[in-house]
């Protein structure tokens, strides 16, 4: 904010509407700004409601003037950087439906080993199956052995050699991107989420799993670092700090990963984490016939699962100086705190 001035009122996001037959999907937030010593007041509107407040933060909530930047590497030390999931780039030729994936094994066992499931944000979120050719590593005289991965990759090399990218048809059977770390379970995050939820559904997969670029992924063993990021002290920084697709949670590695705060805990905290985050993704296979669309809507969501959340969230919460919170406002001003002193140790 430039010197003198700061936020004397903020409108929250809206989805702006008219009379037209058809509206445009926009959404918007109105910002007054005004000269320190002309300001009487400072308010906050949120729909029909209005707070008047001491500060409005740049991120237009009741808090001090501290400005989250986005960051290349993780505030918190040794843990795994964080991608997007692989982008395919293939014009369709290296996914497969259940039914062409069915059909290609029964005709060819063969292909089996070579094919593995394709994660994107919208199959993790709504249980869909998705299948992709991978052929990473693989001995090239055993997979062109089936006729159908030769059509295929054959077809993909005259799609990228007419693409904007013609040097990828060097690789046709490849994915355009492999950034997911190869050989390690790995967690996954949403790009991109209904805000209407509690929590982001985020997963923790086996290596067998190809991530798709809709989503970003962590490559870790450590299951503590799953429950770091599941919990409510996690979400609170998100829905604070994160980008907005419309109005929905817009999930990214630079603003949400990498600058989160959190401090240095013994190992005995740490296993109890790691103890609390199975405990979550135990509890959700309790339910194989639900989505998990199904399991956080906030309307739905299981008994027992929400029990095991809050277990993680206090655990969690519990390795912050200013526990116990009353509230978000509470644990947003203990985040942001630590994250002033964390930011001015690593410059």
């Amino acid at each position: 904010m430039t010197k003198g001035l700061s936020i004397n009122f903020a409108y929250t996001s809206f989805k702006w509407s008219n009379n037209a037959k058809h509206n445009a999907a926009v959404t918007v937030v109105i910002v007054g700004v005004a000269n320190n010593s002309q300001i009487k007041k400072r308010v906050i509107y949120d729909g029909d409601n209005a707070k008047s407040v001491q500060n409005i933060s740049p991120f237009l909530i009741e808090g001090p003037t501290v400005f989250v930047e986005s960051a290349t590497t993780p505030l918190i030390k040794g843990i795994p950087t964080m991608n997007f999931g692989n982008m395919p780039a293939d014009g369709g030729k290296l996914i497969l439906s259940d039914e062409e994936k069915e059909a290609l094994i029964r005709d060819v066992p063969l292909s089996e080993k070579f094919i593995k499931p394709l994660i994107g944000a919208e199959d993790f979120i709504n249980g869909k199956h998705r299948w992709c050719i991978w052929l990473y590593g693989e001995d090239e005289n055993e997979y062109l052995q089936i006729e159908e991965f030769r059509r295929r990759i054959n077809d993909l090399r005259v799609i990228r050699e007419n693409s904007s990218r013609p040097q990828l048809a060097a690789i046709p059977h490849l994915f355009a991107q492999i950034t997911q770390p190869l050989g390690v379970p790995f967690i996954i995050i949403p790009s991109t989420s209904s805000e209407r939820r509690e929590y982001i559904p985020i997963g923790y997969l086996d290596e067998n799993n190809i991530a798709a670029n809709s989503c970003m992924v962590v490559g870790s063993q450590d299951i503590s670092l799953f429950g770091l990021l599941t919990s409510r002290m996690h979400m609170t920084w998100v829905k604070t700090v994160g980008g907005r697709l419309e109005t929905r949670y817009r999930y990214s590695a630079q603003l949400c990963y990498n600058t989160y705060p959190f401090p240095k805990i013994s190992e005995a905290k740490k296993a109890e984490i790691e103890e609390a985050a199975e405990e979550v993704l135990i509890t959700r296979e309790n339910y194989p016939g639900s989505t998990l669309a199904d399991l956080y809507d906030p309307d739905k969501m299981p008994q027992d699962l929400r029990e095991a959340h809050a277990r993680l969230d206090d655990i969690v919460e519990s390795c912050y100086p200013d526990y116990p919170f009353a509230n978000d406002d509470a644990r947003l001003e203990c985040l942001f705190k630590l994250y002033e002193k964390m930011t001015a140790r690593k410059e």
